[in-house]
This record gives C-alpha cells, structure tokens and sequence, in this order.
C-alpha cells in the first residue's frame, strides 16, 4: 500500500501530496466481506478522499462483540486456530484450511448444554 501517493485533487484541482490519515469501515450488504477505506488528505488544501481499501481485520473484542456464537466456542469450547493438518500450514490448494495454512480445532467438541451454539454446526464443521 502506498502511504503518501500523489492524486489528483478534486477540491484544488492540482496534482499533489495526499497523506495517509485514516482507516474508515466500508459499508457492505450482507454476506459481503468486511473491508476498510484509506482515507488521505490533500498536503495543499486540506480536503479528504477515500483511495482504495483492504480487508477489515476483527480484534478478538470486536469478534466477541459480533458473534455470540463464535466467543461461545472460544470460551467454552477452547476452538482455537492451529496449523492446517491437512496440507500441514503449506497453504497449498487445501480445502480444509482454505489456502489459510491454519485450521479450527476444539478442546470440547461436544455441545456442552440443549441450547448450545455448536450442537447447529454440521458435525464436519465442528471437527
């Protein structure tokens, strides 16, 4: 990513210095990724515009906040990511991992109670 491209101004009309200064959620439609507008500023008149973007990456808070689901199994289940058993983390055309080199593993695979969040998953998700 560049951080201090020169771009056409559309408030002063010149081409100049825009500097980096923010990160700015991206509105989506749902089922489409998380992404994050760059935002920059003109170096002579000040004005901001988005340039670009990239993907939005969650915190382990703002997961938790999101997903209820997801902080269960974290919690309660001990999922947690390790290396890809499949093609073991070489990100090599794998479907489990995805090309990730990382796959979810679970301490607690089992529903723990009726109403659990993991007893919806398909057991093939789950494992």
């Amino acid at each position: 990513m560049t951080i201090d491209p020169v771009l056409m101004c559309a408030a002063c009309g010149t081409a100049t210095l825009h500097v980096f200064i923010e990160r700015q959620p991206h509105p989506r439609r749902p089922g489409e990724l998380p992404y994050v507008d760059c935002i920059y500023e003109c170096d002579v008149c000040g004005a901001q515009r988005r340039w670009g973007n990239e993907p939005r990456e969650e915190t382990a808070y703002g997961l938790k906040l999101a997903e209820e689901a997801l902080a269960h199994a974290v919690d309660k289940h001990g999922m947690r990511r390790e290396r890809c058993p499949a093609c073991g983390g070489m990100n090599a055309d794998c479907t489990t991992c995805g090309d990730d080199g990382k796959a979810w593993v679970f301490d607690r695979p089992e529903p723990c109670r009726l109403r659990c969040p993991l007893a919806r998953l398909d057991r093939s998700e789950s494992e």
